[in-house]
């Protein structure tokens, strides 16, 4: 049989050939998925969050798009509305009041009226008993006409000289904003799709797909029910501790502590402490008796306080199926390494190593049960 110069071409290529062809795509491929990282890097925050939004979301994302007869880009617009009603004004609110109170507060420190308040106060001489138990200790370093006034003075000019700063930063968050609704839309109009592409590209088995879809989907409702419920507790002990110690507003107070305490590094601290230094202010100035002032300190310092670290792992641990204290762990040492979005990736990891785990068990147990049956 005479062959043709065209079944050179239906001939398999060498072994080795294909060897070669692999190893080139696989170089290419951790190219281009390494350039794809250095372009998405400076919005990974951003789509992360955005990510975690349409997995809690995307139950009432699929009510909404069947009620507008499936058009998936319209119940995304819908959605994207009602998430950024429901961040954008307890922030506007929030900053605001708290715009208004700085501004308040600085002005009343520049005014001479404060000044005659902090001589009548007299902290340096009212502290020398200190100085029994710490020889070192130097009243007068706390005097507030030297500590504070000074500070104050300054204030306007700083706001001068970094303006510009605050105005770039004030953008940053604009445009970071606005990168997470446009993927939280794409996300929304393509998920499911995604997620049927990236079945059909993983190499593992079907179940253990579903399996870490299911341990994914399981972290961030429990990520997102922890944060929300830790906060709720937060601003009504915060509440409580301000009506027993007499502040004004102490239930709306309560309120700016429940939102206050969703941001990392902030918390309710940033309410209850100042209301326990007006306390004691308070109580120095009338004479009326330190007991709401020392309440408010200790409630804050034992009630309030622990619960972020001790209630959120307990809510959380349900679907993550996390222990209490590697939770714990997963959340402040996610949040050291990742920053906020660590709140999310810390436990995500965590859970996910141990559903690699777990599967690796099965597995391996699986396979040595056929060797030693055969």
């Amino acid at each position: 049989m005479t062959k043709h110069p065209t079944d050179q071409a239906t001939v398999p290529a060498p072994r080795e050939w294909r060897s070669a062809g692999i190893v080139f795509f696989s170089v290419i491929a951790l190219l281009v998925l390494w350039a794809t990282f250095r372009i998405l890097e400076p919005f990974l925050e951003a789509i992360i969050l955005a990510a975690v939004l349409v997995t809690v979301t995307f139950g009432m994302y699929r009510r909404v798009r069947a009620r507008l007869r499936a058009h998936s880009a319209l119940a995304a617009v819908v959605m994207l509305l009602g998430i950024t009603f429901l961040l954008i004004v307890p922030v506007v609110v929030i900053g605001t009041l708290l715009v208004e109170q700085a501004s308040t507060l600085v002005n009343n420190l520049s005014s001479g009226e404060t000044e005659q308040f902090m001589a009548r106060l007299d902290l340096p001489s009212r502290l020398h008993w200190v100085q029994r138990f710490v020889p070192g200790f130097n009243p007068a370093a706390i005097d507030p006409r030297r500590a504070i006034l000074p500070l104050v003075q300054q204030v306007p000019g700083w706001v001068a000289r970094n303006g510009t700063t605050v105005i770039g930063g004030l953008a940053g968050m604009l445009i970071a904003f606005f990168m997470l609704l446009l993927s939280a839309y794409f996300f929304y109009v393509e998920g499911e799709a995604i997620l049927e592409e990236l079945t059909t590209l993983s190499p593992l088995p079907s179940r253990y797909d579903a399996e870490f879809a299911t341990t994914f989907k399981d972290v961030i409702d429990a990520t997102f029910r922890g944060h929300i419920i830790t906060a709720l507790i937060q601003g009504v002990v915060t509440a409580i501790g301000l009506a027993i110690a007499g502040i004004p507003g102490a239930f709306f107070w309560g309120a700016v502590a429940t939102v206050l305490s969703l941001l990392p590094m902030v918390g309710a601290a940033t309410v209850w402490i100042p209301a326990a230094i007006y306390l004691f202010i308070s109580a120095e100035m009338t004479g009326s008796g330190y007991g709401h002032a020392i309440f408010l300190t200790i409630w804050g310092l034992v009630v309030v306080t622990p619960v972020d670290n001790i209630v959120r792992p307990f809510v959380m641990r349900g679907k993550s199926q996390l222990p209490a204290i590697p939770l714990l762990f997963a959340v402040l040492g996610g949040m050291e390494a990742f920053g906020f979005i660590g709140l999310v990736v810390g436990p995500l990891v965590f859970s996910l190593l141990m559903s690699i785990v777990d599967i690796y068990k099965r597995s391996f147990h699986l396979s040595r049960s056929e060797g030693e049956a055969a």
